[in-house]
């Protein structure tokens, strides 16, 4: 009887060592991916997408509905809009009435930490549907003989971006209280966040099989780099809600970063737009100059720090 009670707990250890993540993994990563694998949140819209899925196909075999493509146009509704729309609350627990945030802090998590591991799950999730969706391309593309293969490649390297890009701008807004603000300022942060990437990369829209490997590349990494910026911003003003408290002499944490969320196309755009009128600026392309600036808006981006006051910084750190 006693062996058999000792390899009932060895067998039972066993399996927490195999249902264990490692420690290489950040702990709010872990806890958010065990919390967004368990809940509705998923279950639900993954089983939708992939009947949503099956109906755009058959639209688009039997050439139901008067659409050109059902199958992308539902795609992008869910990936870009309703996958990341369910973050609309993301960091309502932390800023709760039962302060998590400060538990959170205590336990040497930086916010940092917080917003990204949130990003991060949303973002590995959202991936693993997309994954799903490959047999239906395929489909498309070998049988219906529908798109282009390097088409459809750039349009899965583009609704990661989106959905990247649109996990963040939630998350940014679900900061703030009020659900009509939450509404507003995700509509007001993609927009601009899309200006940005127009603004970097104006040429993307007109790629086509006859465009140099050369700028390709160039207008790629355009615009990897003006998401990375929508992202960093957005998951700053994240990041600035996570504060345990607020200097009344200081202005809002989170006023300077909506600035620049608005100004950041613009200021793009006027980098072009100098850039463009001299014309005379040695070795450096309009293109070019978009990135640069950019770039350099970026690892600003990366610099701020939220926190209110500097007599306790060391109480706002991270």
């Amino acid at each position: 009887m006693a062996s058999g009670i000792a390899d009932r707990k060895s067998a039972v250890v066993a399996g927490q060592n195999l249902s264990e993540f490692g420690d290489a993994l950040p702990p709010i990563f872990v806890k958010e991916l065990r919390q967004g694998l368990r809940t509705n949140l998923f279950v639900w819209p993954f089983i939708v997408v992939q009947v949503a899925a099956i109906i755009a196909l058959l639209m688009e075999a039997f050439k139901l509905g008067g659409w050109e493509a059902p199958f992308m146009v539902i795609v992008w509704v869910v990936f870009a809009g309703l996958l990341p729309l369910t973050l609309f609350g993301a960091l309502r627990p932390e800023l709760a009435g039962g302060r998590n945030v400060e538990l959170l802090l205590l336990s040497n998590l930086s916010r940092w930490q917080i917003v990204l591991g949130k990003w991060g799950v949303a973002s590995v999730l959202s991936n693993l549907m997309l994954v799903s969706l490959v047999p239906y391309w395929l489909v498309r593309y070998l049988i219906g003989n529908i798109g282009n293969f390097s088409v459809e490649f750039g349009v899965i390297g583009s609704l990661i971006l989106a959905n990247a890009a649109m996990n963040a701008v939630v998350i940014g807004a679900s900061g703030f209280k009020n659900y009509v603000g939450r509404a507003f300022f995700i509509a007001l942060s993609g927009l601009f966040g899309f200006l940005t990437v127009m603004a970097t990369a104006p040429g993307i829209f007109r790629l086509d099989s006859t465009t140099p490997v050369w700028q390709t590349g160039l207008l790629v990494i355009s615009v990897l780099i003006a998401v990375a910026l929508v992202v960093a911003l957005n998951l700053q003003l994240g990041r600035a809600k996570l504060r345990l408290f607020e200097n009344p002499l200081d202005p809002p944490s989170s006023a300077l970063i909506i600035v620049l969320i608005v100004c950041t196309p613009i200021m793009v755009g006027i980098t072009l737009g100098i850039v463009s009128a001299i014309s005379a600026v040695p070795g450096i392309s309009l293109g070019q100059s978009g990135v640069i600036m950019t770039l350099l808006l970026l690892v600003l981006a990366l610099l701020i720090d939220p926190g209110p006051g500097k007599k306790n910084r060391r109480w706002a750190q991270a």
